[in-house]
């Protein structure tokens, strides 16, 4: 099976056997949900970044928020993202990731949140899941 062949429901071979599955923590995080959230970015360390294949079954939005969190990660561990993140647009809407921010909060975030996240029209402090 190759990154281009991975069905929807598998987890993506991202390094020899370490997985990762970019739906896991695009649910957790839409959810609300910081623990499985940073859960799942400690178990992604090692990860090979540039071999995580693009998600098949995610909605426009959910795809935007898979692409930037891979790119943001993998700039942190001083890798490449993979190739087709740079083909992935913003979300619909800005989606603020921090829940209940206010106003001045959320046009804070717009400032200084990750460059992959602006670019996609999402909002998160700057140093959102980071786990060093």
């Amino acid at each position: 099976m190759t990154a281009e062949t991975t069905p929807a429901d598998a987890p993506s071979k991202a390094s020899g056997s370490k997985t990762v599955d970019l739906r896991d923590v695009v649910k957790a995080v839409l959810s609300g949900d910081a623990l499985a959230a940073r859960q799942w970015v400690l178990d992604a360390r090692g990860v090979d970044w540039t071999r995580v294949p693009r998600p098949t079954d995610l909605r426009e939005d959910e795809l935007a928020l898979a692409a930037a969190l891979v790119e943001l990660l993998a700039e942190r561990s001083g890798q490449a993202a993979p190739a087709w993140t740079a083909q992935v647009g913003p979300a619909h809407a800005p989606l603020c990731l921090l829940r209940g921010a206010g106003p001045r909060l959320r046009k804070r975030l717009e400032l200084e949140s990750p460059e992959p996240m602006r670019r996609r029209n999402l909002f998160a402090p700057s140093d959102y899941l980071r786990m060093d």
